[in-house]
């Protein structure tokens, strides 16, 4: 596969030679594929860890998801500009949030689905409070924290931002290429680390793209003033 776009739209440049994309809840990607073959495009097992005690996160074995037989001769391969859009960098950021992902700890370690047992930041959504705020035009850095034990495609409402980094385990790396993105899978012990920028006022959602955690309180109100 070659990946040409994410959330946000076309990549400056291709990316050739994939095997496979992790894509998260949410998350999107435009690939192209010339097929010289019959060809299986499969959903692959991964193990998005679990928040409840004695339960493993390793998804079933490999599903298939789309079968494509060739008749005739093979498709000559695609040939693709080398530059597909201009994905400028954000200016640097005025100020830097930080975000901690996780669980209030009795309840996850009870395996609980009541709300209220998932939080950023260690509190709950609630639609009547003001969790962050942003100024319209200032680019901010915003530092993921995942402090739970899976994975949490992290989503923010009413704007593109870029990945800069990712930190797991003592080892960062910076982002393999620039892309604008509405949704990072924030992998359990990692931190990414974010650039981005609102140009309209008013009140935004930032949230677990993972439904029924978001429904139990993963999900923070920011406005933009």
């Amino acid at each position: 596969m070659t990946l040409i776009g994410t959330d946000g739209g076309l990549l400056s440049s291709p990316v050739p030679n994939l095997a496979e994309v992790l894509l998260a809840p949410g998350e999107r990607a435009e690939v192209v594929v010339s097929f010289s073959a019959d060809t299986v495009l499969r959903a692959l097992p991964y193990d998005r860890g679990s928040m409840m005690m004695g339960v493993t996160g390793v998804s079933r074995a490999a599903d298939t998801i789309l079968a494509v037989r060739l008749l005739g001769a093979p498709v000559a391969p695609v040939v693709l500009p080398p530059v597909l859009r201009a994905v400028p960098a954000l200016p640097p950021a005025v100020r830097s949030q930080r975000f901690v992902l996780g669980p209030d700890g009795m309840m996850a370690g009870m395996g609980s689905m009541t709300p209220g047992a998932f939080t950023i930041n260690g509190r709950s959504f609630d639609p009547a409070r003001i969790d962050a705020l942003m100024t319209v035009g200032e680019a901010e850095a915003w530092e993921v924290f995942n402090a739970t034990g899976m994975d949490h495609p992290f989503h923010i409402h009413g704007t593109q931002f870029q990945v800069v980094s990712r930190e797991r385990a003592g080892q960062s790396a910076a982002a393999a290429f620039p892309a604008w993105k509405d949704t990072v899978n924030v992998a359990r012990g990692e931190t990414v680390r974010l650039l981005m920028r609102q140009d309209q006022p008013g009140l935004r959602m930032y949230h677990c793209h993972i439904l029924e955690h978001e429904d139990q309180g993963m999900m923070g109100v920011l406005q933009v003033r």
